[in-house]
């Protein structure tokens, strides 16, 4: 009896860990507006979408997808690793260059911190997002 109890007790508890592990990547997906300037202007739209695939590398793979005005215009396909998804590939006018997003309060918070890099490691900008 002491047996199948452990057994069942293992079970439940791999099965609740991988639960709880899904629904916080999933708690990251989401639309993010910037703050923008500070007239108001220079707002830019975050959209992160997971991808359902597994992989080898990272905890999960993320469509980042940049809209709005100027150097707000950028796509890339990054991984993640305990919530910082860092993503290459960023297309900016032509221009290539790699993102770093961190959630300051976690995956369950609503803010985005975003900072660019250029292909060099200098950095490109910085940008603050809020879930919409």
């Amino acid at each position: 009896m002491n047996r199948s109890k452990l057994l069942i007790a293992t079970l439940l508890f791999a099965a609740l860990s991988y639960a709880q592990t899904g629904l916080a990547q999933s708690l990251v997906d989401g639309e993010y507006l910037s703050d923008g300037a500070e007239n108001g202007t220079g707002k830019c739209t975050l959209s992160i979408i997971s991808f359902e695939k597994e992989h080898k590398y990272g905890d999960d793979t993320f469509d980042l997808e940049s809209t709005g005005d100027g150097a707000c215009e950028w796509t890339a396909i990054g991984v993640s690793k305990n919530f910082v998804i860092t993503a290459g590939l960023v297309t900016s006018g032509g221009t290539a260059a790699f993102v770093k997003l961190s959630f300051p309060f976690g995956p369950a918070g609503k803010r985005v911190e975003l900072i660019a890099y250029d292909v060099d490691g200098s950095v490109r900008n910085r940008e603050a997002f809020s879930r919409i």
